[in-house]
């Protein structure tokens, strides 16, 4: 249930420019839906790829914040060395003070 919800909201954000004031519901949606647990969370990022993580991670901070989780951490970690074209640092730099 949760990988249909997530997907389509991804679906539907890509088709949008950034600047369309309606990406912010999307962004609120799914940092709702991937803040409820984080063991699904984590197994939903493992699935993902680049293109989805590169979306996702504009709530990586929000559902850090939300879950404050040590392993939702280190899949953040394991993202940023699967995808080394995208610039995770500083969301899990965030994500770790989050946790503290």
């Amino acid at each position: 249930m949760l990988n249909e919800k997530v997907t389509d909201l991804i679906c539907e954000g890509m088709l949008l420019d950034i600047n369309d004031p309606s990406i912010s519901d999307i962004w609120d949606d799914l940092t709702q839906l991937l803040s409820v647990d984080s063991e699904n969370t984590i197994n939903y990022l493992c699935g993902c790829n680049e293109k989805e993580i590169e979306f996702l991670s504009a709530v990586f901070e929000d559902v850090a914040y939300n879950l404050k989780s040590e392993r939702y951490i280190m899949e953040l970690e394991n993202l940023k060395n699967k995808f080394p074209n995208l610039n995770l640092d500083s969301i899990i730099s965030l994500a770790k003070e989050y946790s503290e």
